[in-house]
């Protein structure tokens, strides 16, 4: 009897914990103006800001890191990190992560090209044969930009494991398109050095394309925490709505 309880102890040591008051927890993410951002070795932007805040509300103190997606998505795959952000809901990642009920906040899906590039998209997705479109390394679109990418035909889709690079290649001739967030998107043609040079891909009517528009999540290592952790996520991001503060993050930076 007695060691049968040793054996129920040890197990319920090994198992993931929720994160309590002073628990510190380690949140990777990637570099994307202006969701996240680095100066001086602080990192910010709106989606830091956002996620902070949220974990602040949880009683746990944030570790926030940043790192290439692909990276950042093995590091909390495999319990080396006990959250990720900003990530999209796919089946695959839910095997490994807890998702919160409520999403950090919604992007809209775009495309930029060169200012003077004649592309345009048609209703039917035709035409485009003769374009090199720019993906982000271990990025998940989703069925809706899959169709797209599908049906356009690029000569080349090309994967870049950061926003700066593909921006780069961009503007270098050695892509046509790029798909991005529209906030990001925005953030790059209007920076100084770049303005006039980019522009977003329209459709025949002159309308900015926007090829979806995804919900994106803080979410929780299934290693390292629990469903809990992302429960209480939920809720501080709802109590942060409820007195103003999201709004207000929001707000700094459009």
């Amino acid at each position: 009897m007695f060691r049968i309880i040793l054996y129920i102890f040890a197990a319920l040591i090994l198992l993931p914990l929720a994160a309590t008051a002073q628990t510190k927890l380690r949140i990777v993410t990637l570099e994307a103006a202006p969701m996240v951002m680095v100066k001086d070795g602080e990192i910010y932007g709106m989606a830091a800001e956002l996620a902070h805040e949220a974990l602040l509300r949880m009683d746990v103190e944030p570790q926030i890191e940043i790192a290439p997606w692909t990276r950042a998505v093995y590091m909390a795959k495999h319990g080396l990190a006990d959250g990720l952000f900003y990530a999209v809901y796919n089946e695959e990642r839910a095997k490994y992560f807890h998702y919160p009920r409520v999403p950090l906040f919604t992007v809209d899906i775009i495309a930029l090209k060169r200012t003077k590039s004649s592309v345009i998209v048609p209703p039917d997705y035709s035409g485009l044969t003769r374009w090199k479109l720019g993906v982000g390394r271990g990025y998940s679109y989703g069925e809706k930009l899959q169709d797209f990418i599908e049906k356009a035909r690029f000569s080349k889709v090309e994967e870049t494991a950061s926003n700066a690079l593909n921006f780069k290649k961009l503007l270098d001739h050695r892509i046509d398109l790029l798909i991005a967030d529209r906030a990001l998107a925005r953030y790059f043609i209007e920076m100084p050095e770049h303005q006039g040079k980019a522009d977003f891909v329209r459709n025949e009517q002159g309308d900015v394309m926007i090829f979806d528009k995804r919900k994106v999540y803080l979410v929780f290592s299934k290693i390292t925490t629990t469903a809990l952790d992302a429960e209480r996520l939920s809720k501080a991001l709802e109590s942060m709505k409820e007195d103003g503060s999201y709004q207000k993050i929001i707000a700094k930076y459009q």
